[in-house]
């Protein structure tokens, strides 16, 4: 190995030590260091019962996009909607988002690679599961 190639490696080798590994990867990612906007295209609603219905945006009351503020701790959907973020984790790849008010609790599951999303509401007679896809401004 000349000393000039010793010299490139031990430089690629340090930057890789400053900056870390996932450096390009995480600059584009969903790991909530900026605002995103999720689209929700699907939604099941199931009962206590069992009985399940899904919607498929035609339902004006169900959030057709969400935007998800980390740094601001807010999650919101339309004009009116607005939940605190109670609880941000990241788990193998994922940003968890977790709140509640109004009798429900809720739960965001963000792929932080390539912004897949996984979402609950839960009351005590019914729960609904979110499915979309988030991008980034």
């Amino acid at each position: 190995m000349t000393a000039w190639t010793r010299s490139i490696a031990c430089a690629m080798f340090v930057s890789l030590l400053v900056v870390g590994p996932d450096h390009a990867a995480a600059a584009g990612s969903y790991d909530g260091s900026r605002a995103f906007l999720c689209a929700v295209p699907t939604i099941l609603e199931c009962s206590a019962a069992g009985y399940c219905e899904r919607h498929a945006g035609e339902d004006e009351s169900a959030p057709t996009f969400i935007k998800v503020d980390v740094a601001g701790q807010t999650v919101t959907s339309g004009a009116s909607r607005k939940s605190s973020l109670r609880s941000t984790a990241h788990v193998d790849g994922q940003l968890v988002l977790q709140g509640g008010e109004n009798g429900r609790g809720w739960t965001l599951t963000i792929d932080e690679a390539s912004g897949r999303m996984a979402g609950t509401v839960v009351e005590n007679d019914y729960t609904f599961s979110l499915f979309g896809v988030c991008t980034l401004p």
